[in-house]
């Protein structure tokens, strides 16, 4: 049989080799792909961020071959905050645990564990005792023989480090790189539970403030349905126990008694309609909203016609309605907001010899629809135009205008739950113009 010459054999050697090379890189990059999957399919069932620690240190030490680490995290102070030692590591040292605790809280700042931290990258130490940084142990302290550290980053800064020692034979850079890898997966899926701590937190407050308001809206349905009831039954003695008087013979009082029957009669009536705008604005925060869409081009001018013939039929009122679009919205809702809008611009225009009224939008921006009521009445200041919307605020006198200072809260309430928002501008003597805005999706 005839040998094969020298360089052939030497070649297939080297292929050989080579090839048994490759597959060594295959197999380590396999058993760090199941690692990297083991850590996030593990801690996935984690109830604690120390427990996403334990497993994530568990699963280094195994893949490089490590006898025990520890994995910390830095406050601001350069300390250790939360710290997990490995069960290896736990059965290796001797020193007690609350000294032990102390002893890796300083880690940062002993030794060669702050060599990376301060240099900002990964380091090894395969002869940690003749290392210029080395420091002398505690009694306890386990022997070390090679040691690895790897910083721990998120969002481009070091948050801690995983430290691994004694592997046999000392730690070799293909060993760094598989933990840096490692410690990438390691801070998202202690991040991710983090995040899931922090929404089930926030689920749980969510949860006490949706019970929290189903509470408030009980109290609100007592207390309206005490205000329906026990507060209209004395208002009605009132009311009709006045009107029987003045079905009987009045020429025995005297025009100041007949005065002060007026003046009952006329306070029962305006605490009956106040009775009834606060049912109204609490029945408006608990109804439910029906989004339809509303066409507020055709609204307006029905509004307009109802007002104009029920409590202005003899003014010259000029009304200027530019085109309105179609929007998405409670239509019941909608209408009373306009309702009052108008109301209100009537009312303060009374003083005018003519009466302008103008209802437009602008669309002054790309997330919202703006619309406004325009008039030439009396106007307000406007350095007291944010108490315009609040319950019970008026600017004006009972004696000047009439009015609760109830329906601008409700246009406040009702456009706030569509997702827009309300403003009013004017100035003594010149007018005023209340404006709403609303989302372009609730339009659409």
């Amino acid at each position: 049989m005839i040998e094969p010459p020298d360089t052939t054999y030497h070649a297939l050697e080297a292929e050989l080799a080579e090839c048994r090379r490759a597959d060594a890189q295959i197999q380590r990059k396999i058993a760090l792909l199941t690692a990297i999957i083991r850590i996030f399919r593990e801690t996935m069932v984690c109830a604690s961020e120390e427990d996403v620690a334990r497993i994530g240190l568990q699963v280094a030490e195994e893949l490089t071959g490590s006898a025990f680490g520890f994995i910390g995290e830095l406050n601001p102070q350069g300390h250790f905050d939360t710290t997990t030692l490995s069960e290896a590591g736990w059965r290796a040292c001797r020193v007690p645990r609350a000294e032990a605790f102390e002893m890796l809280r300083n880690m940062p700042n002993r030794g060669i564990n702050r060599i990376g931290l301060r240099e900002g990258k990964s380091w090894i130490i395969n002869d940690p005792a003749a290392h210029a940084e080395s420091i002398d142990k505690p009694a306890g302290h386990p022997p070390l023989s090679a040691f690895l550290g790897v910083p721990l980053r998120y969002v481009g800064g070091i948050t801690g480090m995983i430290a691994l020692a004694n592997k046999d034979g000392g730690y070799t850079p293909d060993d760094q790189q598989d933990v840096e890898a490692l410690a990438v997966a390691f801070v998202e899926a202690l991040n991710r539970r983090r995040a899931e701590k922090m929404i089930g937190e926030l689920n749980a407050e969510l949860g006490r403030h949706v019970l929290q308001a189903e509470a408030a809206n009980k109290e609100l349905e007592a207390f309206s349905y005490s205000v329906s009831h026990d507060l209209r039954a004395p208002l009605r003695h009132i009311a009709g126990f006045v009107e029987l008087l003045h079905k009987r013979d009045l020429a025995p009082l005297d025009e100041k008694s007949r005065h002060y029957l007026q003046v009952i009669s006329e306070s029962a009536q305006k605490m009956g309609v106040l009775i009834d705008d606060l049912l109204a604005f609490s029945r408006m925060g608990r109804a439910e909203m029906l989004h339809t869409k509303v066409d507020l081009g055709r609204l307006v001018p029905d509004i307009v016609a109802e007002l104009a013939a029920q409590e202005a039929p003899e003014r010259n009122i000029a009304w200027e309605i530019a085109p309105l679009p179609v929007v998405g919205g409670d239509a019941a809702m909608l209408r009373l907001v306009l309702i009052n809008l108008l109301a209100n611009a009537l009312k303060f225009t009374r003083p005018r010899a003519v009466t302008r009224i103008a209802v437009g939008t602008v669309d002054a921006s790309s997330g919202e629809i703006s619309f406004y009521v325009r008039d030439n009445g009396v106007g307000f200041d406007p350095q007291y135009g944010d108490k315009l919307f609040t319950l019970f605020q008026r600017l004006h006198g009972q004696e000047e205008f009439e009015g609760t200072g109830v329906g601008l809260a409700n246009v406040r309430r009702i456009i706030h739950r569509h997702g827009g928002r309300t403003w009013a501008e004017g100035l003594p003597g010149t007018g005023a113009t209340f404006w709403f805005a609303l989302p372009k999706q609730a339009e659409e």
